[in-house]
């Protein structure tokens, strides 16, 4: 039974265990232990549509992982991005602004617009700079002074997790690491908050997870594949660049000596 657990990493299981409606005690209590918000402001979490539709004819469309509301209207969206992406910052940007400006209709007032929060979780490192494995942006001025804190970005890089616990939110980040049912035992053993989510795992029913398995195998070869090719297209980009750069440097040299 052992080989067929499957990562909380796994978009399917991610999504099964943190955005169902069902569960929406296990989400509050994750959400509890990464966000400094009004407590009081989980009571009425819900989980909402989480596709993106276009703006305009031939416009951009967006699925997010996980979309909910809170009580004052605040949104929160969970994006969890296991394999390292070119476009991730690009991407969670498109996501936040469109959470932003779909909140309001011809006529609603500015002041109607409600905080977005987007959580990033990353199984890869994102902020290389930073040692800290939960990192909070704002859009804030060189000296540290908030425009606004309408949008705030959360990042969360789990090779950075240390190996014992020093936050709330250090518990839930190991679960998404554990790589096996006895590890997720015993991780909730120490920290009963993520008990329930660990057995909400593994109720569900061994049909999905056999799809859920099979699933990810296609999936695992179709993102090796498009890594390679990123890997082509940045090596090909990287040696028309060196290229250029040698034809420039030979053009100044046939130049120099004309001169000369």
């Amino acid at each position: 039974m052992e080989e067929l657990f499957i990562s909380p990493l796994y978009d399917r299981m991610f999504t099964a265990i943190f955005g169902d409606p069902g569960n929406i005690g296990i989400t509050r209590a994750f959400l509890k232990a990464l966000l400094d918000i009004p407590g009081e402001d989980f009571r009425d979490l819900k989980v909402i549509n989480p596709a993106l539709p276009p703006l305009f004819n031939r416009g951009k469309k967006g699925i997010v992982d996980i979309r909910l509301t809170a009580k004052s209207g605040r949104i929160i969206h969970i994006e969890m991005q296991v394999k390292k992406s070119a476009d991730l910052n690009s991407r969670v940007l498109f996501y936040a602004a469109r959470l932003l400006g779909d909140q309001l209709k011809e006529g609603d007032d500015y002041r109607k617009m409600r905080q977005v929060i987007s959580i990033v979780i990353c199984d890869h490192k994102l902020a290389e700079t930073d040692p800290s494995y939960m990192s909070v942006y704002e859009l804030r001025s060189r000296k540290n002074n908030l425009f606004t804190n309408l949008l705030q970005v959360v990042i969360l890089e789990l090779p950075k997790l240390p190996r014992e616990a020093d936050s709330p939110a250090w518990p839930w980040l190991r679960f998404l690491k554990c790589k096996s049912l006895e590890e997720c035992e015993m991780l909730a053993k120490k920290h009963p908050e993520v008990e329930e989510a660990v057995s909400n795992t593994w109720k569900l029913s061994l049909g999905d997870r056999l799809r859920w398995m099979m699933f990810d195998r296609q999936i695992r070869k179709m993102d090796e594949r498009m890594f390679q090719r990123q890997m082509r297209e940045e090596a090909m980009e990287e040696g028309h660049a060196i290229g250029h750069e040698k034809g420039r440097e030979e053009t100044l040299l046939a130049m120099a000596r004309k001169m000369k």
